[in-house]
């Protein structure tokens, strides 16, 4: 039983941290308005929220909260969103403005910018945990290693130009804690309440069977909860939104399982799978589970992980899935290793070479590209990675915490498709100098693979996002990057702490 028990059907119900709203309305595709962008703010706020707030009135002409920052829906939704608590004002402050810049400056449509706004002033802020790391309760977040409990991720598409509309994908995980109390929340618990029609907004993408393989990992990976409500004590719990120029949002569940029991003691919670194991057996019967495509590829991963894999010291530390429907979702399993050569990037990639092709090798090739330009110092593909940051690697007990995990892989199955696919990440954290050089390498890659847009997009991006201070200043910014494959080809991906505990975001 979870040492922090939470009346849920209570907690949803507390107007300090979610926005009441019992009956919504879903998003019209053209929202009555005047034409202006404050119209189109106030009638999908209006949609959205239909007659459970009242709202504000927007200064005319509307002026920016902050010189030259540029941000007219976050402005406007600012001037006449009320404010729920301290607390939920705190994170809209902080978060809700570095979503703003982001859907802004990826150039989403102003309507969808508006609903993935109120989303979050209405569903978010409540789980952001303590407005101080001091009011944290019952560990480190998995998500960073600055404290903060969420991280954005941009996935960067290879040929659209960042002037294009919807020019690359905003997307944020979230390890949800109480507001009040501190503590870590079961994830299982919060993603059933976003799914539901109370909790959604009627903005969550829902489809038949959307939910059926988070509720399997869920019972098989935890069997001894009574529900979803239920914390299992050490694990962790990421709900992961991604979202889309619709202005719909899917979700995705990740579960990061309790560590093995210290020095022989008794298990606190069963779990089918402990965090940090290589022994792939237990996961058979989930596979099986969840789709009888899965085992095939699933059996070509695993018996690398036993035979030619084994000398990579690869374990594995958490399991996600998305929540679609099944032909779309996908199983991913995610690994860490300490070797941190190129060579040795690409053998386990690869599986040892087992996954082959013209798509596989294109993406090697490109892979090359974007490490050589990530750490220029890597003249040969046997130069092992430099830590760049001294952070600590291991907890008082001795475990690896977040940022001395050197390398992370994920393999993912498809329901259909033969063979695994394998995205690697950096931590830039742990591996930089400091954020704009990770930035830069970033934008070096893609100038060199012939990708369109200005000198500087990306640096001036993220340095939008985050202006409380230089990205030359020091790492923390950057979490990760990775470089993924995929059945339509490879992809890169940033990921961004939200920093905020950062001394120089409350010293503005």
């Amino acid at each position: 039983m979870s040492q922090f028990p939470i009346d849920f059907s209570q907690f949803w119900k507390d107007g300090r941290y979610f926005a009441q709203v019992p009956t919504f309305n879903p998003l019209q595709k053209k929202t009555p308005s005047d034409g202006s962008l404050v119209g189109d703010v106030v009638a999908v706020t209006t949609d959205l929220l239909g007659g459970s707030y009242k709202l504000g009135t927007v200064a005319s002409p509307l002026k920016p909260l902050k010189p030259h920052d540029e941000l007219e829906v976050y402005d406007a939704l600012t001037q006449i969103l009320p404010v729920l608590s301290t607390q939920s004002d705190f994170y809209w402050k902080l978060v809700g403005r570095s979503l703003a810049s982001q859907l802004s400056t990826a150039k989403y449509p102003i309507r969808s910018q508006t609903s993935h706004l109120v989303f979050w002033w209405a569903r978010l802020g409540g789980i952001m945990g303590a407005t101080s790391i001091a009011g944290r309760v019952g560990g480190q977040s998995d998500c960073t290693s600055d404290g903060s409990n969420l991280e954005y991720s941009w996935a960067i598409p290879r040929n659209t130009d960042p002037a294009e509309d919807s020019n690359r994908r905003i997307r944020f995980t979230i390890d949800p804690f109480h507001p009040e109390f501190g503590h870590r929340i079961a994830g299982g618990a919060v993603l059933d309440y976003l799914y539901s029609d109370e909790g959604s907004l009627g903005l969550i993408k829902k489809e038949p069977g959307s939910k059926d393989w988070k509720d399997t990992i869920e019972k098989w990976l935890f069997p001894n909860i009574a529900s979803t409500e239920e914390l299992v004590e050490g694990a962790t719990y990421m709900i992961a939104f991604d979202m889309e120029p619709s202005g719909e949002i899917t979700l995705k569940m990740y579960y990061l399982p309790p560590y093995p029991p210290l020095h022989g003691s008794a298990p606190k919670d069963q779990v089918a799978a402990y965090r940090v194991t290589d022994n792939m057996e237990p996961f058979k019967k989930l596979v099986k589970q969840l789709h009888p495509s899965l085992e095939a590829p699933f059996k070509m991963f695993s018996d690398y992980i036993a035979g030619p894999g084994k000398d990579s010291g690869m374990m594995w530390v958490m399991i996600a899935c998305d929540i679609i429907n099944l032909e779309k979702n996908r199983l991913k399993l995610y690994m860490i290793s300490q070797r941190t050569t190129l060579k040795d990037m690409i053998y386990d990639m690869t599986l040892g070479g087992q996954l082959t092709g013209p798509r596989v090798d294109d993406a090697m090739k490109n892979f090359a590209k974007f490490f050589t330009r990530l750490f220029p110092y890597a003249k040969s593909d046997d130069t092992a990675l430099v830590h760049e940051n001294n952070i600590p690697e291991a907890d008082e007990d001795g475990r690896l915490v977040r940022s001395g995990v050197p390398m992370m892989y994920y393999y993912e199955f498809f329901v259909g498709e033969l063979v695994p696919y394998p995205k690697i990440y950096f931590f830039m954290d742990h591996f930089s100098k400091n954020d704009l050089e990770t930035a830069k390498s970033t934008e070096l890659f893609f100038k060199d693979i012939g990708k369109p847009g200005h000198d500087g997009w990306l640096t001036e991006a993220l340095a939008h996002a985050n202006p409380h201070r230089p990205l030359e200043k020091r790492n923390g910014l950057h979490t990760m990057v990775s470089f993924g494959t995929k059945p339509t080809g490879w992809e890169v991906t940033n990921y961004y702490s939200a920093e905020v505990y950062a001394a120089e975001r409350h010293a503005i």
